[in-house]
């Protein structure tokens, strides 16, 4: 019988350990209660309780939140602010998008959330989403306090200005609550509790 030669790890304790997603099983009781029986045990709320939860549940929102103000306030003067309001915007889209994607994978698995945050996916995504928030809502700033500031004071009753510059500051927060979910996560990478 003929073996075939191993390429790169030995055969014995220098093989890399290989981790199936059945080790992440989560302890406690998923799904949804209701009276004393559990029902849709593929629900996973409890996630929503944890830091990590409210973290992603605070950026969902904030987002939705910064979104609504910018198209519904900002877009009619999207060409008095220029390029400052569609980084903004694009900003905020992407975001919104991940966040709600990851929250969406979270509740409905466990397993998922372990293995997301165990990766170096979730790090990576809230440093670029911190950067970019403050980034972009520096330059929204100027843009408004250039660009919409004199309109404020001399047009009666213009309610973008106030809007916007609510906008950019909810951006600055954006910025501060990923900064707090990269520490977050990168401690949760490299094994170490979350404060």
């Amino acid at each position: 019988m003929r073996q075939e030669p191993t390429v790169g790890w030995s055969a014995g304790a220098g093989r890399p350990p290989v981790i199936q997603p059945c080790a992440y099983r989560s302890t406690s009781s998923e799904g949804i209660k209701c009276c004393c029986c559990t029902c849709c045990t593929c629900v996973n709320l409890n996630f929503l309780r944890t830091k990590p939860g409210l973290l992603k549940v605070g950026e969902m929102v904030l987002s939705a939140i910064c979104l609504t103000l910018a198209l519904d306030y900002g877009l009619p003067y999207s060409s008095r602010m220029g390029e400052s309001f569609t980084v903004f915007l694009i900003t905020t889209c992407a975001c919104l998008l991940v966040v709600s994607l990851l929250l969406f994978c979270y509740i409905i698995s466990a397993n998922s959330f372990n293995l997301i945050r165990s990766s170096v996916l979730e790090t990576v995504f809230n440093t670029l989403a911190c950067v970019l928030y403050l980034t972009s809502s520096s330059y929204l700033s100027w843009s408004v306090y250039i660009w919409l500031l004199p309109s404020y004071r001399i047009t009666p009753h213009f309610t973008v200005y106030p809007a916007m510059s609510a906008a950019y500051i909810l951006g600055f927060v954006l910025g501060v609550v990923h900064g707090l979910d990269a520490w977050t996560s990168y401690r949760h990478l490299k094994g170490r509790p979350s404060m």
